[in-house]
C-alpha cells in the first residue's frame, strides 16, 4: 500500500442506540426477531416529505452516510461504494407482487425505478454532489468488506484523499419468511443477549446500516488506520484459523499481538464452531461478538467494523459484547467474520497514539 488509510469517521444505525456517536453506551435487549433498526430523527439528513417516499434501507443509508461526513467535518467524499446483500428489496416486493396479482399487466414503474440495488449509492451522490467513482457490491456475507476493500484500495493505491464506504440493509417480512423455511433463521424466540448460548441451528435476523468515511490522514481524535482486508468469496476448504494465519503473517504480526478480537458469533452452534480455534490462538486477546447486538444480516460485518472501531477509538465496548477481557489496552485490532462458513471477512486495524 502506498498510503496508509485511516477511519476518519464512522455512523451507524441499527437496533442499537449508536446513531451519531463513537460508543455504545446503552446496550438494549429483545426477545423476539426480527430485530429492525431503530431509525432516529433524520430530519436534518432526509428531507421529511421525501422520506416518505423512500423505502427503509435508502433513508438508514443515507442518513448515516450523511453524519459520517458531517462527523468528519462535512467532507465531500470522492469515491462512494456501498455493499449491501438484498439491495432495495422492498421496492422489488412492491414491483413484483401487484404483476403477479394483476396478471403481469400495468405494472408499477416508480417501483421499479426504485428497487435497482445502487439506489442507496445514488441518493448518497445526489445529496452530496459527488460526480466521481460510485459502485455498489452484492456478494452476500462479503457485501461491505468487498466494498471496504475498494475504499481502501481506492485511498491507498489510486491517491484519492476521501472515500465513502458502507453497508445498508433492510427486511421485508416476506424475506423472514421464506429464508425462515431454509434454516438460517431460528424457528422460535430468543433474547438477543441469551442467543450466543444457544447450540440449537440459525441465527436471529436484523437488519442496520455503517458508513465510514476513509482518508489518507487521520481525523479529530484517536486515529484509527486500516491495515488489511481480507475476503474469501465461497472459501475453500481451507479453516478459518488457517486464514487468520497467513492474514497475520503477510502483514508481520504474530497472535500475541493481537490485543482485541471482534468474532461474528451469531448463536447458530454449527456456525459459532468456527471461532473456536482462532479464540483458542488468541488466549491474551480481549475477545468480544457484536452478533448478539445487531443480530445477523448480509451487511452485519459493517455494524461489527463500527464496534471494533469504537473500542480501538474509544477503548471502550459494552460489557454485553464482551466475552474475555484481554490484559493489553487494545491496539491491534481483527475482525474475523464468516457468513454460512463459506464467505470470509478479514479486517485489521491499529489505534495511532493515545
Amino acid at each position: 500500500m502506498k498510503r496508509p488509510v485511516y477511519i476518519r469517521e464512522a455512523s451507524a444505525i441499527g437496533p442499537q442506540p449508536v446513531f451519531d456517536t463513537d460508543r455504545l453506551q446503552q446496550v438494549a435487549a429483545y426477545t423476539t426477531h426480527p430485530l429492525k433498526a431503530v431509525v432516529p430523527e433524520l430530519r436534518r439528513y432526509v428531507d421529511p416529505v421525501r422520506g416518505r417516499r423512500m423505502e427503509k434501507v435508502a433513508k438508514i443509508g443515507l442518513g448515516t452516510a450523511l453524519n459520517a461526513l458531517d462527523r468528519a467535518g462535512g467532507a465531500t467524499p470522492e469515491a462512494i461504494i456501498v455493499g449491501t446483500g438484498l439491495g432495495c428489496m422492498e421496492s422489488t416486493e412492491r414491483f413484483f407482487v401487484p404483476l403477479l396479482h394483476n396478471n403481469e399487466d400495468v405494472p408499477n414503474p416508480t417501483a421499479f425505478i426504485q428497487s435497482t440495488h445502487n439506489n442507496v449509492a445514488g441518493q448518497i451522490a445526489l445529496a452530496t454532489r459527488c460526480t466521481g467513482y460510485n459502485y455498489t457490491y452484492l456478494h452476500r456475507g462479503i457485501s461491505f468488506t468487498t466494498a471496504l476493500l475498494d475504499g481502501w484500495m481506492q485511498v491507498g493505491l489510486e491517491g484519492r484523499g476521501t472515500v465513502l464506504v458502507g453497508g445498508a440493509e433492510s427486511i421485508t417480512p416476506d424475506y423472514y419468511l421464506v429464508q425462515r423455511r431454509s434454516g438460517i433463521w431460528k424457528q422460535h424466540d430468543v433474547p438477543n443477549l441469551e442467543v450466543l448460548r444457544a447450540t440449537d441451528g440459525g441465527a436471529l435476523c436484523g437488519e442496520g446500516a455503517a458508513f465510514f468515511v476513509l482518508g489518507d490522514t487521520p481525523g479529530p481524535g484517536t486515529a484509527v488506520r486500516v491495515v488489511d482486508v481480507d475476503i474469501s468469496y465461497r472459501g475453500g476448504p481451507e479453516p478459518l484459523r488457517d486464514r487468520v494465519q497467513a492474514f497475520l503473517q503477510r502483514n508481520g504480526l504474530t497472535a500475541d499481538r493481537i490485543d482485541l478480537l471482534m468474532t461474528g458469533r451469531n448463536g447458530d452452534g454449527t456456525q459459532d464452531g468456527a471461532y473456536a480455534p482462532v479464540e483458542a490462538d488468541l488466549p491474551q486477546a480481549t475477545h468480544a461478538a457484536y452478533k448478539h447486538l445487531c443480530v445477523e444480516f448480509f451487511t452485519a460485518n459493517a455494524f461489527g467494523l463500527w464496534l471494533l472501531w469504537s473500542g480501538l477509538r474509544t477503548g471502550h465496548l459494552p460489557a454485553e459484547a464482551v466475552l474475555r477481557t484481554g490484559s493489553a489496552a487494545p491496539r491491534w485490532g481483527l475482525l474475523v467474520d464468516h457468513f454460512q462458513r463459506t464467505d470470509h471477512s478479514l479486517v485489521l486495524l491499529e489505534r495511532i497514539g493515545s
